[in-house]
């Protein structure tokens, strides 16, 4: 039983590697398609901001936009789901792990600011905060240590905008969606683009 075990074990880590070394079939989209509508939220909200539009249409606008946003993943990710193959189990951890802090952003979001526990400046840091963890693992599940390292770019951003909070915050962060996100997006899709099968 002993040594059946630890073969067993063996042959399952291998193959979430396997697994893992395919998995940005599954991310690069996301990445980009998210970075796109979150950055032109962050303007518009940015435009809102400095002609002192009331703070409740502002978060109408991201109440609406991350609706649609997250209305229309889901519309395409079935579509691709029915074309893929079986859904491998690195895949099914990168998405519990999206989910989560997909769920956890929403929370200090929306529910932080509406309970009023902190001021509306300090949402971008901290959700900033959230995206650096998330890549720390979804770059070790992949297998991608340059994804791991965007998290420094996502911390330090937080702790410049924890520390000096404004308006501009908005275009700060918009600034590292394009470039710890956006661009990361593209950098996994054209990765995808050159392994074998990505046609399929």
């Amino acid at each position: 039983m002993n040594t059946i075990q630890p073969e067993t074990e063996l042959q399952v880590i291998k193959k979430i590697m396997e697994d893992s070394r395919n998995i940005v079939t599954d991310n690069g989209w996301h990445y980009i398609f998210w970075g796109v509508s979150v950055t032109c939220g962050l303007i518009a909200n940015y435009v809102m901001a400095l002609n002192k539009v009331s703070m409740n249409y502002q978060g109408l606008l991201w109440f609406v936009l991350m609706t649609i946003t997250w209305i229309t993943e889901n519309i395409i990710e079935r579509r691709l789901a029915r074309k893929k193959k079986e859904r491998t189990f690195a895949g099914k951890l990168l998405g519990a792990l999206w989910f989560v802090a997909g769920i956890a952003m929403f929370t200090f979001g929306f529910i932080g600011t509406i309970a009023h526990a902190y001021s509306g400046a300090f949402i971008c840091p901290i959700i900033s905060t959230i995206l650096g963890a998330a890549y720390i693992i979804s770059g070790a599940i992949q297998q991608e240590k340059w994804l791991q390292y965007l998290a420094v770019g996502w911390w330090g951003g937080a702790v410049y905008t924890f520390l000096f909070p404004s308006v501009h915050t908005l275009i700060i962060f918009a600034l590292m969606m394009i470039c710890f996100q956006i661009i990361p997006g593209f950098i996994l899709y054209r990765k995808w683009k050159r392994s074998p099968g990505s046609a399929d």
